[in-house]
């Protein structure tokens, strides 16, 4: 079930990356074209990783687990985006879905592979 779920949050990011790649090729804008591009290519990368690493878990969980920390830190900067008013209303219930996907990577990845978190943020994972 854990890979399965790591699986699909992994190919939701090529949908999302080209989602944010199409408006700005069709109108590209000097302050923002190199910024979204790169954005979105890194959204492309981080999916290919995951589905590379849900073939290997017990050698591959820090990645995983550095993805969930990624998403929960997108979490928190678009809830204090919120508190300050300047949050698109979009991205609330994205933020939450990436909170509810780094807790099920981050605790799920120490579940199946057995090595504590703290373990697999510092990149150890079994030989």
């Amino acid at each position: 079930m854990f890979k399965k779920f790591v699986q699909i949050t992994a190919i939701f990011n090529f949908p999302v990356a080209i989602g944010i790649m199409i408006p700005e090729l069709l109108s590209p804008k000097p302050s923002s074209f190199i910024v979204t591009l790169v954005l979105a290519s890194f959204f492309i990368s981080i999916g290919a990783a995951l589905l590379w690493a849900v073939s290997d878990l017990p050698r591959r969980a820090p990645i995983i687990v550095w993805n969930g920390l990624v998403r929960l830190f997108g979490f928190f900067v678009v809830s204090y985006a919120a508190l300050l008013g300047i949050a698109p209303m979009a991205f609330i219930p994205i933020s939450l879905m990436d909170l509810l996907a780094a807790t099920i990577y981050i605790i799920g990845s120490s579940k199946i592979t057995g090595i504590p978190v703290m373990s697999l943020i510092l990149g150890k994972s079994a030989s």
